[in-house]
């Protein structure tokens, strides 16, 4: 069968343009995978970076200080890794790490890790230590839900990236990137939280899923395809120098602009294809504009990302503010009753432990009301200034709390505890010679003060109340001794 020289042009100058067409749709597909790919990497690293930093590192440590606990008091073959996620041994094993769920450390923790993992749309945000000498991530928090959690004190084997924290602990694990069946392209990585002396607590850990930037690239690639395709039938009419003019140079231009994209990485935005000025009014003119569209909504995305993270640090830093506020005492700015709750959760926690060691002093002013009936309350809180003062710079080594009109408690401990009677009598005699001032400035208070003993005192509670009942006979006794 004859065929034409023109059937055979057109037929050449087809598979030359498909060839060229395919070749073009791989490069930027490789172009564009480069540039995805740094750039998600450089913002992981950065979002990651802000976020090790902001962390609570005195609950960090706290948390990992507890779980260090159990774990080195675990023998090596009772410790069973998540690879035996579920079997009666990993049950076992990592209930003995229940009671952390309860610390408020934890609790706080895990909730300000859940919003970042909620509002950064990550796959998984997380903190672990790594046991470098039995080769394995020891998690401290997980940000995940429900039965997706892992429990603190539950571990994984090393991965192959892991080997370099042993070198290099201060890099931070590095960027590891992996196909999952549930989530795609994964990215990870994690970077070290230290503490206020330097030392490592643990890695801020975040896994990303790379499925909708993924999604984004591959939905402009294919429009890509179809404007390319749609060019090679257009120049198998017009003939090889049409398709050298209109379809190759336009098509280098792009990619010399890829090349330069993912070299340029230091940048939040990048303009790369908006600055090329194609305005050709074809399907050249639509792939520049796909680009360049395609460019925009990864800008767009990276700015959410940065956005997010900005008000991360906004919203910490109110959150701190508020709960500094809700714990001081309004008139004398020593911590209120809500403060020595607190307190109370962890000397009880101590006294579970068999740790405990601290003694409580009652003080309760006298006559408060005769001064505010006679002088008149402004009067009344000068007094209660002078008497808090008072026991502030006598105890100055303990915390002192408001915890009613004229009632005080202060928690000893360490040295105020081994000098309490000492820091009484001085206490006492500071209060004598104040008596001596006007009527409303005059200092007069009751003090009652019980150690913790470990025979007669289960909770807080019950040493608060023994000291109180101290404070009531020294009040009584007083009162005896003017009458």
């Amino acid at each position: 069968m004859k065929v034409s020289l023109k059937t055979k042009t057109f037929v050449m100058i087809f598979i030359l343009t498909a060839v060229l067409c395919a070749a073009s749709i791989i490069g930027t597909n490789i172009a564009l995978t480069n540039i995805i790919r740094q750039q998600f990497i450089d913002k992981a690293e950065s979002v990651t970076n802000a976020m090790a930093d902001l962390i609570d590192r005195d609950a960090a440590s706290a948390v990992r200080r507890e779980i260090l606990k159990v774990y080195d008091a675990t023998e090596d073959k009772d410790k069973i890794s998540n690879e035996d996620w579920g079997s009666p041994e990993h049950e076992e094993y990592v209930g003995k790490y229940n009671h952390i769920l309860e610390m408020p450390e934890f609790i706080s923790l895990q909730e300000w890790m859940r919003t970042i993992q909620d509002k950064g749309n990550f796959t998984y945000v997380y903190l672990v230590m790594m046991d470098t000498d039995h080769a394995r991530t020891v998690y401290l928090v997980d940000a995940s839900y429900d039965d997706e959690m892992c429990m603190p004190g539950s571990f994984d084997p090393f991965t192959e990236s892991d080997y370099s924290i042993v070198e290099h602990p201060m890099d931070g694990l590095p960027v590891d990137i992996v196909e999952t069946e549930e989530y795609g392209w994964t990215l990870a990585l994690g970077k070290p939280v230290l503490d206020a002396e330097g030392s490592i607590i643990g890695y801020f850990c975040c896994d990303s899923s790379m499925t909708e930037i993924t999604n984004i690239k591959n939905h402009y690639l294919l429009i890509i395809a179809a404007v390319l395709i749609g060019l090679a039938l257009l120049t198998g009419i017009l003939g090889v120098l049409a398709v050298n003019h209109f379809v190759v140079r336009p098509v280098k231009i792009l990619s010399a602009a890829s090349i330069e994209y993912c070299h340029d990485n230091e940048k939040n935005e990048h303009h790369k294809f908006g600055e090329l000025n194609i305005k050709a009014k074809d399907e050249i003119g639509d792939l520049a504009s796909s680009m360049v569209q395609m460019e925009n909504d990864i800008n767009d995305h990276v700015a959410t990302l940065i956005k997010t993270a900005n008000e991360l640090i906004e919203s910490r830093e109110k959150e701190a503010e508020m709960r500094k506020a809700a714990n001081v005492d309004a008139l004398t700015h020593v911590k209120n009753k809500r403060a020595l709750f607190t307190e109370e959760e962890r000397l009880d926690r101590e006294i579970r432990e068999g740790t405990a060691d601290f003694g409580v002093c009652m003080i309760d002013m006298n006559n408060l009301k005769t001064i505010n009936d006679t002088y008149g309350h402004e009067k009344g809180d000068e007094a209660i200034l002078d008497l808090c003062a008072a026991i502030c710079t006598t105890f100055k080594r303990s915390p002192v709390f408001r915890t009613g009109g004229d009632e005080f408690v202060v928690i000893l401990e360490g040295y105020d505890l081994e000098h309490r009677d000492q820091l009484i009598k001085q206490f006492r005699d500071t209060a004598a010679k104040e008596e001596t001032k006007k009527p409303w400035r005059g200092m007069s208070a009751a003090l009652g003060m019980q150690l913790y003993d470990r025979k007669w005192h289960n909770h807080f509670a019950d040493v608060l109340k023994a000291a109180d009942a101290e404070m009531y006979k020294d009040k009584t006794a007083m009162k005896a001794g003017r009458g």
